[in-house]
């Protein structure tokens, strides 16, 4: 009787003590924040209200190597002692111009020779590749010197357009030199070097491969399907080639990726294909959640559930700095398609400095609440 008692003491006060983060029983990922913060207050209050999770970005350093890591690193102090769940945003895509003055043919390069950086640069030109590596690899050896390894609890790998698992959907952007070569081995390897193979198949009379480019525009063609078999294995190339330098350091607990559905129209020259994408990385152990947008029409609700069927998180998004009506609007739609979560936005468009909430924030913290409780937004 007596050891009975004694250990129903001691399991008392062991639900006493306080979980360690990253134990048994981690923080789920549903209520997602991003970007800066501003100061401790903000992420106090975001834990208060119950967001969980926060993507915070760091990008390239200067031209001489040096990053700011003093400001990302009091801010992922900041998220940890609140209790959030912290991802090391890779923002990958923001090229700095010191690049591109380096590496101008690294741009991305549409069928007229236009040439642009904007949304992200060339997964196909091997300095890019080499670069993002580079960085990403130097600063997880800056969080482990630094001691701050232990409170990452995932990676945001960003690729493509804006971060996201796509391209600019205003036409095909594989026209830049690396981009043609890497099209024509591909299709090398996929027609076995044999040109007239290609021919029978497409109905064309090239006489080498050496001449072939994309298609400038979609049509249903044979050639516009096999070039986008290209088009998103180079997007899931470039995902898996970038995701490496994590794979191969640190084994993150979330691997978060951004990967949007769009209408049929832009899915060909977007290459928005997230199943495809999801399914070959958590083959490799490298997904976790995906965002997804929610916008009207985009998506099905039989959408979210394939990817829910993958053993993925799955939070919906729309708005970087909602309003109240946008927010509520918002997780009404991630709510109704079968979403997990849904992204809330900036902790800045949620709270004052000094932690009070804003209009949204208030209505963030209500939708919250119900979301817990099983009730819609």
């Amino acid at each position: 009787m007596k050891i009975d008692r004694c250990a129903t003491v001691i399991a008392l006060l062991c639900s006493l003590v306080p979980q360690v983060r990253g134990a048994a029983q981690p923080r789920q990922v549903r209520f997602v924040s991003w970007g800066g913060i501003g100061g401790a207050a903000r992420a106090q209050a975001a834990a208060r209200i119950g967001i969980d999770t926060h993507r915070l970005p760091i990008g390239w350093p200067d031209a001489t190597g040096r990053y700011d890591f003093e400001d990302f690193d009091r801010k992922l102090r900041w998220l940890h002692e609140a209790g959030i769940n912290v991802i090391v945003h890779f923002f990958n895509h923001c090229v700095p111009d010191w690049f591109w003055k380096r590496h101008p043919d690294a741009r991305l390069c549409n069928a007229q020779g236009r040439r642009t950086g904007k949304f992200g640069p060339s997964l196909w030109h091997p300095a890019v590749l080499e670069a993002i590596r580079r960085n990403e690899t130097a600063i997880l050896e800056h969080l482990r010197k630094a001691g701050l390894l232990k409170w990452v609890d995932g990676v945001d790998v960003g690729v493509g357009h804006e971060g996201q698992l796509t391209y600019d959907w205003t036409g095909y952007w594989a026209f830049d030199p690396h981009a043609l070569a890497a099209y024509r081995w591909f299709l090398v390897g996929r027609y076995r070097g044999d040109v007239e193979r290609l021919n029978r198949e497409w109905g064309t009379q090239h006489k080498s491969f050496v001449e072939l480019r994309p298609p400038t525009r979609y049509t249903q063609s044979r050639e516009c399907e096999v070039f986008e078999e290209f088009y998103r294995e180079g997007l899931l190339q470039g995902a898996i080639a970038l995701s490496e330098p994590v794979a191969a350091r640190v084994k993150p607990r979330i691997w978060f990726w951004m990967s949007h559905f769009v209408r049929e129209r832009e899915r060909h020259y977007a290459a928005r294909y997230p199943l495809y994408y999801m399914r070959r990385l958590k083959k490799l152990g490298r997904a976790t959640v995906v965002q997804v947008s929610v916008v009207p029409g985009w998506q099905t609700k039989e959408n979210i559930a394939g990817l829910k069927a993958l053993g993925l998180r799955v939070i919906g998004e729309i708005y970087i700095t909602p309003t109240a009506e946008q927010q509520r609007e918002h997780a009404r739609l991630a709510w109704n398609l079968g979403c997990d979560g849904f992204f809330v936005g900036t902790l800045e468009n949620l709270f004052h400095e000094d932690g009070t909430p804003t209009a949204a924030g208030r209505e963030t913290a209500r939708i919250i609440r119900n979301w817990r409780r099983g009730t819609a937004p």
